[in-house]
């Protein structure tokens, strides 16, 4: 289970605060960005930004849980720890749900820690209670106090395909994550997420497993004081596959998908790396890969990891297949 977790937790890529705009409070809390049919032009003026806001969107950045970028943990990205945190807890729940017919949905509730309920609704279709496919956890959070701030909303669990025990390989688990106005509130920020995440794992040994996280469509919103911001992620999907390497692993990921952000005026741009990125776990960030990202008019942004510590970022404005701008940033830098 614990891979499965790390990804949640990159998962922040669909939570994450990379860029702000200004604007009403209230736009980012009654909906995320709207759809939209737009490219997003890729400038001289923005195309490092749109790298940054790209880089601090994408999971494959955050493979395993000591990647540096697990240093940047912010408010809104809450709702997927929070997502994360559950996830243990599925067989603990369906195990102590009261015995009744089979296919009746059972009802639990449970204190937070730090204040506030969470109720558990299991639907054990087979009334074995035990995790099988099919069955499914409605999670409602009512002022529930978590990592500091307080959540009210919905997610919803459902188990796609399960064999082995998760957590003690070899098994798989493909488990769908939706969240329903899911709202997580601290004294400075409030943020809003919606959408199904969809987790494909298997694990085949303790350093031999692979990892697939999709998504049609995932949104969240963030206000701060005097700003929103808000990003969607469409038809998105990411894979990653950890494999032994001497005494240690390497981690390789891929992805692909539209993001929209309000960072760059709520338009889209497509992502994919032709070049799996790959990180082996004394690294802090890949020392290789490529990720590109299309614009308006073709044009294109051109990420190289050329080292653990520095990616080399190009802009094909114009999308005729030469790069007429670039620069050297640190990992560091744009995370």
């Amino acid at each position: 289970m614990r891979l499965i977790l790390t990804l949640l937790a990159s998962s922040a890529l669909l939570a994450a605060c990379g860029g702000g705009s200004s604007g009403s409070s209230n736009a980012a809390l009654e909906g995320a960005v709207a759809p939209v049919t737009t490219q997003a032009a890729l400038t001289p003026g923005n195309y490092v930004a749109v790298a940054q806001e790209t880089l601090s969107s994408s999971a494959y950045l955050t493979t395993a849980a000591n990647l540096a970028t697990g240093a940047q943990v912010s408010d809104s990205d809450v709702l997927i720890r929070f997502g994360q945190a559950q996830a243990t807890q599925l067989s603990r729940w369906f195990s102590t749900a009261p015995v009744n017919a089979v296919g009746v949905v059972q009802s639990q509730t449970e204190a937070c820690a730090g204040g506030g309920t969470l109720t558990i609704a299991e639907n054990d279709l087979n009334g074995n209670r035990n995790v099988d496919p099919g069955d499914s956890a409605t999670l409602t959070a009512s002022n529930c106090a978590f990592e500091g701030q307080v959540l009210n909303g919905q997610l919803v669990a459902t188990v796609r395909s399960i064999s082995g025990e998760p957590g003690i390989a070899p098994y798989s688990l493909s488990l769908s994550m939706a969240f329903k106005d899911l709202v997580a509130q601290s004294a400075a920020v409030r943020s809003v997420g919606n959408g199904t995440l969809v987790l494909d794992l298997n694990a085949r040994a303790l350093n031999d497993q692979s990892v697939a996280l999709s998504t049609s469509s995932f949104e969240v919103a963030t206000a701060y004081s005097s700003t929103s911001y808000s990003k969607a992620l469409k038809n998105y999907q990411t894979s990653t596959t950890l494999a032994p390497s001497g005494l240690g692993a390497t981690y390789t990921t891929a992805v692909k998908g539209t993001l929209i952000s309000s960072a760059f005026e709520s338009k889209f741009i497509d992502i994919a790396t032709p070049v799996p990125f790959v990180r082996t776990g004394s690294q802090a960030y890949p020392a290789s890969g490529q990720l590109i990202i299309t614009g308006a008019a073709g044009g294109k942004v051109r990420v190289t990891a050329t080292s653990a510590s520095a990616l080399f970022i190009e802009l094909d404005a114009d999308g005729n297949g030469t790069y007429e701008a670039a620069t050297s940033k640190g990992w560091s830098e744009m995370l």
